[in-house]
């Protein structure tokens, strides 16, 4: 299962531009496989994408099924954002709906 980044008061899911593995560009939730490798990059990860105050974020354990929802919802359009309520629920917003 993988790890992702939590804002702790919206819910926001931490998304970017990454490649998949044709090489292709797309906007979805960035993961990482391990804990640790996620706590080491989170400060700088987040600064990368525009967001201050890391503290406010913590990694997540996700099933895997979940992140490619979120990655559905989406659309790999980078004007949207995903948020996961306390009871699971995922919503999608815009971008200028801003932390």
């Amino acid at each position: 299962m993988p790890y992702i980044l939590r804002h702790a008061d919206s819910g926001e899911i931490a998304a970017c531009i990454q490649k998949n593995v044709y090489d292709f560009d797309y906007f979805g939730v960035k993961q990482w496989e391990e804990e640790g490798q996620a706590a080491a990059d989170k400060h700088a990860f987040l600064e990368s994408i525009g967001y201050d105050n890391p503290h406010h974020w913590h990694i997540l354990l996700i099933k895997e099924d979940r992140v490619k929802l979120c990655n559905v919802k989406l659309k790999n359009d980078p004007s949207r954002r995903v948020r996961l309520s306390g009871d699971g629920q995922i919503t999608v917003h815009s971008a200028s709906e801003r932390l």
